[in-house]
């Protein structure tokens, strides 16, 4: 089917048309469309969202074809997605999209601005006319340097911004005088009488009603998407709320969400796509998509994201599915029949505010570690001598939203992303009970509390890593016999090389006498409870001291300059 052409594409029945042009890129839905002989009717098929997406891909400049097809209400729906800035009206988007409708000739451009709210239409035509009535108006009239226009005995109209819009303006003044003079004096009259501040409450509210009923909800009823709920009592809150009926959200004249094409599943084989796919017939997986829609809606309002912004609303997309992959993964591990079953007995947003709690209660152990390392709840702080990934994970875990660092992932990025998959947050608690075991572990080596505030005094300002004060005393255990963590002199450096690392040339590693002493040091001041807890830890500080000596050329000195995996004392000035 997606090999076929546009020669094939015209043969199909008109259901099977749209079903094919679903999910395709915009270009080609394009082409495909202009290419059939019931053009108009397949694009007033879709639903307003639909378009709207189609055509932000497309871009304004090149959307009239499409535009000059589409009904009143899928422009309206348009205006209602694109052309507001939270609660104020965006008129320079309204213009782009004015200059792309004008491509359907003066008519339809009139058809498309009466079916807006009068309120709406008033601040875009106040841009560029001024009413006076007509006995006000006739001081103005012997003023023959103005521009003018009167249609009537009642109002004459001044221009007063002059640009490519003004032509469109013209016209539609005329045509809606020519063809509805009510609306056509209420418009006068609006622009005459309204008050700025009035006529943006009025059409906002207008607005909010309408995407309210169309499954956008107001700001703040929107936040509860993000709202916790205790993993733990998931069972028993789930039973509280009686079984989706997926099948009422199909009735899209009721029900408008974001472009359903942009929540199919992607290629990724996360548990989620997997029991979608896997699980339900093409009408299950259409209602399942569209509740994943209606959800995304509230994470799009809850998080004040820009509608016509198709990347992210994309991003909102993708943390949709993100979060209710990460509560299937969650309630059924690795068993996809499993997964099926919740996923249909399940309503997506109470998985998606799972999937959120999940999270939650990562920072909230995050938070808890925080404490014991002596910084207040209430903040923050990135902690300046932690190690990465350990530095960046932790800032990650306790951001309002946690978010996961790809430094965790032998093979991530150093990008923080969202949690997609159950995984994720093993890795994390891992990285948090790691952290906590460093405190153990400085006290029982070296008798220094990282908690303490002489000890952050100390760090402050000064860019010391916690694997840089436990490799130099390791170092200096093995040279000097002093578990210390004082400084090594730059004459050390070229004895590390030689005495601590092998001369393997091709494999050059740490030697075993090197490692045997670690070893001493450890079994005498750790007990297995702790080594165990420390143990990742101080394999990362070992690999990174073997990655940077193992690899310089033995026999010469080593420049201090460029070592950073133990302390070095600078040299005395001469």
């Amino acid at each position: 089917m997606a090999s076929r052409g546009a020669e094939d594409f015209i043969n199909l029945p008109f259901q099977e048309k749209l079903e094919f042009l679903y999910g395709l890129p915009a270009r080609q839905k394009l082409d495909l469309i202009l290419s059939a002989p019931e053009a108009e009717r397949l694009v007033q098929s879709f639903s307003p969202e639909t378009l709207f997406y189609t055509l932000k891909e497309i871009g304004s400049a090149d959307a009239g074809d499409l535009l000059s097809l589409a009904i009143p209400e899928q422009i309206q729906g348009l205006v209602d997605l694109d052309c507001w800035r939270k609660d104020r009206p965006d008129l320079d988007r309204m213009r782009e999209w004015l200059e792309s409708m004008a491509e359907g000739g003066r008519r339809r451009l009139a058809d498309a601005l009466v079916q807006l709210d009068l309120e709406l239409v008033t601040l875009l035509v106040r841009q560029y006319a001024k009413v006076y009535r007509l006995d006000e108006a006739q001081a103005v009239l012997d003023v023959p340097s103005r521009q003018m226009m009167q249609f009537d005995e009642h109002y004459v109209i001044e221009f007063i911004r002059h640009d490519n819009i003004l032509p469109l303006i013209q016209d539609f003044i005329e045509e809606v005088f020519e063809r509805d003079y009510d609306y056509y004096s209420s418009l006068m009259e609006e622009i005459y009488w309204g008050v700025e501040a009035e006529l943006e409450e009025e059409a906002f509210k207008y607005r909010r009603a309408r995407l309210n009923d169309r499954g956008f909800p107001d700001y703040f009823d929107a936040q509860d998407v993000f709202a916790y709920l205790d993993p733990t009592r998931f069972e028993e809150i789930r039973r509280a709320h009686s079984a989706p009926a997926r099948e009422e959200l199909l009735r899209e004249d009721e029900v408008m969400s974001v472009d359903q094409a942009l929540i199919a599943p992607g290629a990724d084989n996360s548990l989620f796509n997997t029991a979608l796919t896997a699980g339900f017939a093409a009408q299950g997986m259409r209602e399942v998509r569209t509740e994943m829609a209606l959800v995304t809606n509230q994470v799009l309002v809850a998080r004040s994201i820009d509608f016509g912004d198709p990347e992210a609303v994309t991003v909102a997309v993708e943390l949709t599915h993100d979060y209710l992959n990460l509560a299937l993964e969650h309630l059924a591990g690795g068993d996809l029949q499993m997964a099926i079953d919740h996923l249909r007995d399940t309503h997506l947003k109470l998985l998606f505010r799972l999937g959120v709690s999940l999270t939650i209660d990562l920072r909230k152990r995050a938070e808890e570690v925080m404490r014991t390392l002596g910084y207040s709840s209430g903040r923050n702080p990135e902690i300046s001598y932690l190690d990465s990934p350990y530095r960046e994970a932790l800032a990650g875990f306790l951001e309002t939203l946690p978010r996961f660092f790809g430094g965790l992932d032998r093979a991530g990025s150093m990008m923080k992303r969202d949690f997609r998959e159950m995984r994720d947050l093993h890795v994390s608690y891992g990285a948090i009970n790691r952290i906590e075991a460093m405190r153990s572990l400085f006290q029982r080596l070296f008798d220094v509390d990282i908690a303490k505030p002489g000890f952050r005094v100390q760090m402050a300002g000064r860019e010391i890593r916690l694997s840089q004060i436990l490799l130099t005393a390791l170092v200096n255990h093995a040279l000097h016999g002093r578990l210390t963590m004082e400084p090594l002199v730059a004459g050390d450096l070229r004895q590390i090389r030689e005495r601590l690392t092998t001369t393997d040339e091709v494999a050059a590693g740490l030697s075993e006498s090197f490692r045997s002493d670690i070893e001493e040091v450890l079994s005498s001041r750790l007990d297995e409870e702790l080594r165990m807890r420390s143990s990742d830890f101080l394999e990362s500080c070992l690999n990174l001291l073997e990655d940077e000596f193992s690899n310089l050329p033995r026999g010469t000195d080593v420049d201090p300059r460029f070592i950073g995996t133990v302390l070095v004392r600078r040299p005395s000035p001469v």
